[in-house]
């Protein structure tokens, strides 16, 4: 892999990372809104991206025991999520235009994830695969909105599970989709490969790096500000590597991407119109609802909800619920009988992509 720690005409954020060198995590928590805070202030100063385009990608089911972990509404037993990816296009701390695609998911290919092979067999295993080959993928959606896909200069995922990345990196099926990007991940997220662990199994595809040219990988010991208007926050917990993407959209404010949690609510349960969430917030005093479906770090990934909570701005769904995007967001479905969020973020968009990218 490469060398580098950090892209070029990127900066490391010690203000955040130096927060994980505390252990004691009750310590942690009263000091991540204060570090939270600073940095929301320098970023915000710093102005927004030239450009974002947000698209929403394939729904999928997930466990309802996952997505409001201790704090389930109701019997039923999935919540229907949505993939979502975001194409960000920014000016680096060199001055030079950049393009970053964010959670470009290729749902035929992490239906292959353990986990996700075993929901298809009990709920669809009616829908052949043909069907889902034709649905189109990230980079199709990309073409569709003019944008080359072969111009992305980095990919990026909030965190490794169900992500194959030979597609988009290597020669799976002919050319890589994105031939010149590389790939911003945390080295913690790399080293899950070396040796799967049998909890993390299920939501992990062993051969997702296969034939990727080490070159193509900028491994991030921690958060990373890219340039004007976007960062990935490490916001370990839910993996070890995990990260949020933060970015300031024009007109719009400051937003973090994750899937720490599936909807707004989670970041806000005393607000929510759920009971169950009101109820778990209110008797245990709890500020979040964690996305559970691998706790690889309880106490961090709740620290890190909180991080991402007073790095973005507030208001844009109503009142104080923080501008959190969440990469995988919770859709009202039949499949999960009385459940629907309180709050929704609107799509966001803004700016204008230069001929660069087209």
């Amino acid at each position: 892999m490469s060398e580098t720690a950090l892209p070029p005409g990127g900066r490391a954020i010690p203000e955040l990372d130096e927060l994980w060198a505390e252990i004691h995590p009750g310590r942690r928590n009263q000091e991540v809104v204060e570090r939270g805070r600073a940095f929301h202030r320098t970023f915000a100063a710093d102005g927004p991206v030239a450009a974002i385009r947000s698209v929403d990608l394939v729904p999928f089911p997930y466990p309802q025991a996952f997505g409001f972990w201790q704090a389930p509404v109701n019997r039923a037993k999935y919540l229907l999520l949505r993939n979502r990816m975001q194409v960000i296009e920014f000016v680096d701390f060199a001055g030079e235009r950049k393009t970053l695609l964010v959670n470009p998911s290729e749902h035929e290919l992490s239906a292959k994830a353990p986990f996700f092979a075993q929901v298809r067999r009990e709920l669809m295993s009616w829908l052949p695969e043909s069907a889902e080959r034709r649905i189109p993928g990230p980079a199709a959606r990309l073409r569709a909105l003019g944008i080359d896909p072969a111009k992305i200069d980095y990919v990026t995922f909030d965190h490794l599970h169900v992500q194959d990345l030979r597609r988009g990196f290597a020669d799976l099926d002919g050319e890589p989709l994105y031939p010149r990007a590389k790939l911003l991940v945390n080295r913690r997220e790399l080293e899950v490969f070396a040796a799967i662990h049998p909890l993390q199994r299920p939501w992990w595809i062993p051969n997702a790096l296969e034939g990727v040219d080490p070159a193509r990988i900028i491994a991030l010991e921690g958060s990373a500000w890219l340039g004007r208007g976007v960062a990935v926050v490490w916001t370990p917990g839910h993996t070890r590597g995990n990260h949020s993407i933060v970015f300031n959209a024009p007109g719009r404010g400051i937003f973090a991407v994750s899937e720490n949690g599936v909807c707004p609510d989670s970041y806000l349960p005393r607000a929510s119109k759920l009971s169950s969430l009101r109820y778990y917030a209110e008797t245990y005093g709890a500020e979040v609802v964690l996305n559970g479906n691998a706790l690889e770090d309880t106490f961090a990934q709740y620290t890190s909800m909180l991080l991402e909570r007073e790095i973005a701005d507030r208001g844009d769904c109503g009142g104080e619920v923080p501008n959190i995007y969440t990469s995988s967001p919770m859709l009202r479905s039949p499949l999960a009988w009385g459940i629907a969020p309180t709050f929704r973020i609107a799509p966001v968009h803004g700016g204008i992509f230069s001929t660069a990218v087209r």
